[in-house]
């Protein structure tokens, strides 16, 4: 009898702290609802941006700034926030209805094309502070290409920002001849230096354009970096032009040893930051210009002493770590001043 009696007040002790920690987690779950509904001065939120931006390390980037000030805001998928940032991945429409106390607008792709037409201007008029890439004087503005979420971030200090340039400089041991990583070719410029280089020797495309090789998922799981570092040359062309626009794949290349065969808006892409002499720029107005370009590829992998000469070359001006530092300063000065932090 004692060892039953014992039993069930076992099973009641259970349920009793099973239903005390439920209770305790419904209060706090409440709690936590009844904060993000109504104290929304922590609340930090991102609209429009891509898919999986939320799942990615990018979501922090943004306010690594605000957080060392203040350690207390949180990012939550929530519509009213306190600061609400935008990109271009959605309606424009979302940036008006948003009654959040700070809006700030960040865009890596180009405004200027048809498919984000809405967005051209870099809503400068909808919001209280606009990062793109384009040249513009508006007070609340500041141009802050894609790359440098991807290799810089707003705390680095001078010598951060020199210690990783000079990481790009790692001597690889290059194996393999040329590739060309992409999903779309929107303007056709990258089939076509696909279709001339390819006469010098095979290009490589682990990407879903002219998809001719798997190594890129399968041995590499699909690390760009790694893979990139076996070959001599990659054709790394931007999506579309716009004066200014830059994006990551001119850095990615440069980043594993490889020689960019580039096209952009500027065979300079980068002023005082990219050496435009370690650059093979491909321009497809001038053919006279591409001809020489693919006698330099030819002889660039045929010998390799001007080869080792060539990529001997700086990758970046000497003024690019004052340069990086600013606009890196000029963010952090332009949201605490915004912010009041």
């Amino acid at each position: 009898m004692k060892r039953i009696y014992n039993y069930i007040k076992y099973k009641l002790n259970k349920c009793f702290k099973l239903i005390k920690n439920i209770i305790i987690n419904s209060c706090y779950y409440f709690h936590e609802m009844i904060n993000l509904c109504f104290d929304k001065s922590r609340n930090i939120c991102y609209t429009n941006f891509w898919p999986d931006f939320y799942n990615s390390p990018f979501k922090y980037y943004f306010i690594n700034t605000i957080n060392n000030k203040n350690d207390n805001f949180r990012i939550v998928k929530h519509y009213n926030p306190h600061i609400h940032f935008f990109s271009v991945f959605g309606n424009k429409k979302n940036i008006i209805k948003s009654k959040a106390k700070y809006k700030i607008f960040f865009t890596g792709e180009n405004v200027n094309d048809k498919k984000y037409i809405s967005y051209r201007g870099n809503c400068i008029n909808d919001v209280d502070l606009s990062l793109g890439f384009d040249y513009c004087n508006a007070d609340n503005y500041l141009r802050f290409p894609l790359w440098l979420l991807y290799y810089f971030n707003p705390e680095n200090t001078k010598d951060n920002i020199k210690q990783i340039l000079n990481n790009f400089k790692i001597p690889y041991q290059k194996s393999k001849f040329c590739s060309l990583i992409s999903r779309q070719d929107n303007n056709g410029i990258r089939t076509k230096i696909y279709k001339e280089i390819s006469k010098i020797a095979n290009v490589d495309c682990p990407g879903r354009l002219l998809y001719n090789d798997d190594s890129l998922q399968n041995i590499f799981n699909d690390n760009k970096s790694l893979y990139l570092r076996q070959y001599k040359f990659n054709i790394c062309p931007e999506n579309s032009i716009s004066k200014g626009y830059v994006t990551e794949k001119i850095f990615e290349c440069l980043n594993s040893g490889c020689i960019p065969i580039y096209n952009g808006w500027s065979n300079n892409p980068e002023p005082d930051i990219i050496n435009p002499d370690i650059i093979l720029w491909y321009d497809e107005k001038d053919e006279q210009n591409n001809q020489n370009i693919l006698k330099e590829i030819k002889l660039l992998n045929e010998n390799d002493k001007f080869y080792s000469s060539f990529v001997s070359r700086p990758f970046f001006c000497d003024t690019a770590v004052e340069k990086i530092y600013n606009m890196l300063n000029q963010y952090n000065t332009k949201l605490q001043n915004l912010l009041n932090l």
